[in-house]
Formats: structure tokens, C-alpha cells, sequence
């Protein structure tokens, strides 16, 4: 006898779908939201067969236990235990454990556009997939009370549609901060940062903000580096031509008075630096009238 191949859309205890009627293109906007109970070992999502799949997912354990795996590593998705992905990523997969006991329910939450893809990407990088949610609580209440509305299609405005989605990613933040105590290395990055912003009209130097934080030059950018992946001196620098940027378009210093206030001696040299880092003349940016990104 032949084997009845499995179907993901097995388990589905309710589901919300929206519509979003001429959505705006850099606008997020919610796809479903689904509570799924699982209790098969077949239900297995390998991501890596998803390339072509556009959008990304918010899911939550509510009873029982699934595995989430990055790569070779695993993680137990017990109640209250969440991940943040894109659809495509290749490098996931989330399935009920071979040797599971009790079923596992979750809720999920899809959403979609190119600007929340790179977003969560961002996310994923600096926090990692995993966090810890109250299940009776916050985003996962919320996302809760849709379940009034299951099986209906849920019409939205494009601006509604993008307040669904980035309450639910702000939502995250009280995860963010508990997981994210400062530490001895934080502490150094966010006391150097103070020390510049205060110091941003002197002509200071790595030595000098390296024995004013009690540190040596070496422990310094080499902790900066770790945290921020760059060095102390091209921070230093950005911060100093950001400001820049802001005096040009908002004053009508000269280009001398401003070289002066972020603590250059002349302005041929600033001039060189902020054409090397903003990548224009100090002229052309007042005549455009906008401050770029400075990467």
C-alpha cells in the first residue's frame, strides 16, 4: 500500500487570512494567522526548499515541544519559546521531535514585503532567531484575538496592514532588553560613545578617548570591532561628518566654521575627509539639501 504523502496544512485548528487592497509596495502586510497543532514526525519544514518563497514567519510553542534548527544547532521550542525567520531562509527548519510525547501546538503568524524581509534578515543578525514570549501576554494575546475572526478573510488598509506587522516586531522589544543585559563589553562601546558625542568639537583621538575610558588603544578597538564591526577611529569619524552634514543643510556656516565646531584645524582638511566619507564636496550636499546614509 502506498503511503499518503503528508500535507503542512494538516493541523490547522483556525486561520485568519488578510487582503490589502492597492497595498503599497514598501508597506508590510500580514499574510495569515494561524493556530497549527502537530503530532507527527512527518511534519518536517525544511526551509531550504522554500528558495523561491517570499515573506516571513512569527511563531510561538503554546503547549507541547517542536525543534527549531539553524544550521546543525537546535533549539527546543517549549511554551513560550518563538522564532523570527524568513520563508527562504536555507539555513532553518522547524518539526515536531522523532520522539515527542504530547502534541505540539503553535501559533504563526505570516507576513510579507521586500522592506520587512530585510528587516527581519537585520533582526536575525544582531539578535538571533530565538526569543521568549508570554504566551497569555502581549504580541501572542493579540495574535490570539484574531482566532474571533477565523475563517474569514480579513480586509485592511494598507496603512492597517503595516501596523499589524510592526506591532507584532516592536512587540519583541522587552525580549530584546532581557536578553541583552549590558555587559563589561557594552558597557565600554556605550561609555566611549558618550565620551565623542561630548566631545564632538575636539580634536580628539583614539589615545586619548582610549585613556579617558580607562582602557588601552588595542582592548578598545578590538572590542569595537567585536561589537559594532568597525574601528573606533572610523566611528569617531562618522559621527563627526554626520554632524557635519546636519550644520550644512540646517546653518549657513561656512565650511571653515564648520570644520571648526567638529574640531578640524582648517577646512581643506575637512574638506578632504568629508569628501572621502560622504563621497561629495561639502557644496554639493548643501545644494541638494539632505543628509545621506554615511556607511
Amino acid at each position: 500500500m502506498s503511503r499518503k504523502p503528508f500535507s503542512a496544512m494538516a493541523g490547522r485548528a483556525w486561520e485568519v487570512n488578510f487582503e490589502i487592497p492597492a497595498r503599497l509596495p514598501s508597506l508590510p502586510y500580514p499574510g495569515a494567522v494561524v493556530e497549527e497543532v502537530q503530532q507527527v514526525p512527518e511534519y518536517n519544514i525544511q526551509c531550504r526548499t522554500r528558495k523561491n518563497m517570499t515573506g516571513c514567519q512569527l511563531s510561538c510553542t503554546l503547549e507541547g515541544e517542536g525543534v527549531f534548527r539553524y544550521k546543525r544547532q537546535e533549539f527546543r521550542l517549549t511554551p513560550g519559546m518563538a522564532f523570527l525567520q524568513n520563508h527562504n531562509d536555507v539555513n532553518t527548519a522547524y518539526y515536531y521531535p522523532v520522539n515527542g510525547r504530547q502534541p505540539w501546538r503553535f501559533l504563526w503568524f505570516a507576513f510579507f514585503s521586500e522592506t520587512v524581509e530585510s528587516m527581519v534578515r537585520e533582526m536575525v543578525s544582531r539578535y538571533g532567531y530565538i526569543y521568549r514570549l508570554p504566551v497569555d501576554g502581549g504580541i501572542v494575546k493579540k495574535l490570539k484575538s484574531f482566532k474571533s475572526y477565523r475563517g474569514t478573510l480579513q480586509i485592511l488598509s494598507p496603512l492597517e496592514a503595516a501596523r499589524v506587522v510592526m506591532d507584532v516586531l516592536t512587540g519583541l522589544d522587552k525580549h530584546i532588553e532581557e536578553k541583552y543585559v549590558e555587559t563589561s563589553q557594552s558597557n565600554l562601546i556605550r561609555r566611549t560613545q558618550e565620551y565623542i558625542f561630548e566631545n564632538i568639537g575636539n580634536d580628539i583621538g583614539i589615545d586619548q578617548i582610549a585613556r579617558n575610558i580607562g582602557v588601552s588603544r588595542e582592548h578598545l578597538s578590538r572590542i569595537f570591532r567585536q561589537q559594532l564591526e568597525q574601528a573606533p577611529l572610523e566611528y569617531l569619524m562618522k559621527r563627526k561628518m554626520e554632524l557635519a552634514c546636519k550644520l550644512l543643510i540646517s546653518t549657513n556656516l561656512t565650511c571653515k566654521e564648520i570644520a571648526e565646531r567638529i574640531g578640524y584645524e582648517n577646512s581643506v582638511s575637512f574638506n578632504r575627509a568629508f569628501k572621502n566619507l560622504v563621497k561629495m564636496p561639502p557644496g554639493q550636499l548643501r545644494e541638494l539639501g539632505y543628509v545621506p546614509e554615511i556607511r
